[in-house]
């Protein structure tokens, strides 16, 4: 399997515009200070606002650590957290395994950690699942009726940026023959939409406006499912069929980032995990951060690009 691989395809800014960002300059003192604060962009899963009032106390605790200015920004939308990074004004990031290889595609972006996330059995894992939800009075039961009756169906995507709101969903698409490689989805069901969000994507299947939706898991299971829908309104929904896979959030920085930053920053991050549990689930879910391979983290959802056929360049919206 082929790594997607950074061509710097685009121009990278000017040098000293990138140091003004990642170097500490000692004050008189010996205190370290900065000349201009670091930005860590939060990638939209949930309600902005929900994700910026966590995001905010982040960066509170990663600024007080790493005694460097951190501010905090929610796009609203996916591809924005990744031209935050390949235009350089985001110096750190929380994003899923797509949004990151695009960013690394066409930036200049490394990998410091990974989310462990419990699953819906409470076992600590650093994939998770996507799948595909329906109503509760749904006639499909299977994803043998899903493939039996596809032309018929209004199918809600996540976003074109979302792992397991899309990447995974297509993957599976390809593998029960609903779709070959490089196909286009409106090509297969009825109607294709893009929700922009967990929360859109399933209301638009519990109001009738779409037959089923992809989502990860911890949007329908686990104890963090109601901050997507509440318990009734998810009464109303049920989980058709799941794909495992999906790695888990990362968080990355910009390469060009002093190297002792870039080591502060992870070492805040992994205190932080393990002294504020609550907050860092708060914000995706997570238990904790921890240092894996890039490249074996990252697997699954490289070999769905594959998979499905399509040029990577699909997956950025102009």
């Amino acid at each position: 399997m082929s790594w997607i691989q950074a061509p710097h395809a685009l121009r990278r800014r000017g040098i000293a515009g990138s140091l003004a960002t990642a170097v500490f300059v000692l004050s008189g003192c010996g205190g370290a200070v900065s000349e201009a604060p670091l930005v860590f962009v939060f990638q939209k899963q949930k309600r902005p606002q929900d994700v910026e009032a966590h995001a905010k106390s982040v960066a509170t605790i990663l600024s007080n650590s790493i005694q460097r200015s951190v501010v905090p920004q929610v796009p609203l939308d996916y591809s924005m957290a990744v031209q935050a990074l390949v235009s350089e004004k985001a110096d750190v990031a929380y994003l899923d395994s797509l949004a990151y290889l695009l960013a690394r595609r066409d930036g200049n972006v490394e990998m410091l950690l990974a989310e462990v996330r419990p699953d819906a059995s409470g076992q600590n894992r650093t994939d998770y699942d996507s799948i595909i939800v329906v109503r509760k009075d749904s006639p499909l039961q299977s994803i043998e009726d899903l493939v039996a009756r596809a032309p018929d169906l209004r199918f809600v995507f996540t976003s074109a940026l979302s792992t397991s709101g899309y990447l995974m969903a297509m993957r599976r698409f390809v593998a029960e023959g609903i779709l070959e490689p490089g196909d286009d989805p409106k090509h297969a069901f009825k109607s294709v939409d893009y929700a922009g969000g967990y929360s859109q994507a399933l209301r638009q299947v519990a109001d009738g406006r779409g037959d089923l939706c992809a989502v990860s898991y911890y949007t329908m299971e686990g104890p963090r499912s109601d901050v997507y829908l509440d318990a009734e309104e998810r009464a109303e929904l049920r989980i058709l069929t799941r794909t495992s896979g999906v790695p888990t959030h990362l968080i990355c920085v910009q390469s060009g980032l002093d190297p002792a930053l870039k080591t502060s920053i992870r070492k805040a991050l992994i205190e932080l995990s393990a002294t504020h549990v609550e907050l860092l689930a708060d914000v995706y879910g997570a238990k904790s951060l921890i240092e894996v391979d890039e490249q074996a983290h990252l697997r699954g959802a490289v070999e769905a690009l594959a998979a499905v056929g399509q040029p990577v360049e699909k997956f950025v919206k102009k």
